[in-house]
């Protein structure tokens, strides 16, 4: 392969600094040599490496976080995210922790959907009372600082909640700081709402049309009973607020999405319930 580092003259100071302390292996000399491993590392032949290498190195395009930090070598994977369930279950909830640290420590970021575990309140085959899905986000909350990603990044997850889970409410509230009980707040995740068509149908005729009832029934998802009624509007406008002052939540229409699956896929049964990062 020809690599020309006079290229590494396309690059500011704290671009090469970055690339050296995060993506460079200790026999790099320069960002170069990384490009030209990673190229490798992917490339069905010569000739398609030097063309991966050329567009890289002239910063058509860069490659990925796991892909340059990890193409070539023995560590970690050359995958930047993953997507997981969490079952309704205490040996689902801790296989899930367990799943999220080696992922995490390999260098993935995580969407975990928790919109099927039972919700606060519910009766557990215990026969005790569950506590609800916040207190278990609150430990993939520090599990994302204890696991980082290498020396790249540290950890990154997505939690997922479909927006009739009677802890919706709470859970749109999780990242600010401010305002509720500090133990019940996961301010190192990043969070996000499952919407399907008529919840925004709701809300757009509620907003049309003077009077109109927009109750919207949050559904316990392990009984199917209707935990609470709240008004769509007053939701969405929670929604929003937080999506104004934090950034977040995340909103992933599920019926857009689903619709737009490949017929093999429909015919299996098989759908989308969450997103990534």
């Amino acid at each position: 392969m020809i690599i020309d580092y006079e290229r590494d003259s396309l690059l500011d100071k704290f671009s090469k600094k970055t690339l050296e302390d995060r993506y460079m292996l200790d026999t790099e000399k320069t960002p170069q040599d990384a490009f030209a491993r990673a190229a490798i590392a992917f490339a069905d032949d010569e000739e398609h490496a030097q063309r991966i290498y050329d567009y890289a190195s002239k910063l058509w395009f860069m490659f990925a976080t796991p892909i340059l930090s990890n193409g070539g070598t023995e560590r970690g994977l050359p995958i930047s995210c993953f997507l997981n369930y969490v079952e309704d279950s205490r040996g689902g909830i801790s296989e899930h922790y367990t799943e999220n640290a080696w992922l995490s420590s390999v260098g993935g970021g995580i969407g975990g959907t928790w919109s099927n575990v039972r919700s606060v309140g519910s009766k557990t085959s215990h026969g005790s009372e569950s506590t609800g899905v916040i207190p278990f986000m609150k430990v993939v909350d520090a599990q994302m600082l204890a696991f980082s990603q290498g020396v790249t990044r540290r950890g990154s997850y997505a939690s997922y909640l479909h927006i009739s889970h009677p802890e919706i409410e709470e859970f749109l509230d999780i990242r600010k700081p401010t305002g509720g009980d500090i133990n019940r707040k996961s301010t190192n995740l990043h969070h996000a709402v499952v919407i399907p068509n008529s919840f925004m149908e709701l809300i757009d005729k509620a907003t049309q049309e003077e009077g109109v009832d927009d109750s919207w029934e949050l559904i316990d998802p392990h009984s199917g009973k209707v935990k609470k009624t709240v008004q769509a509007k007053t939701l969405w406008v929670k929604l929003i607020q937080n999506r104004v002052e934090t950034g977040e939540p995340y909103i992933m229409f599920e019926d857009t999405v689903n619709e737009s699956l490949p017929e093999f896929q429909k015919e299996l049964g098989l759908r989308v319930n969450h997103s990534n990062l």
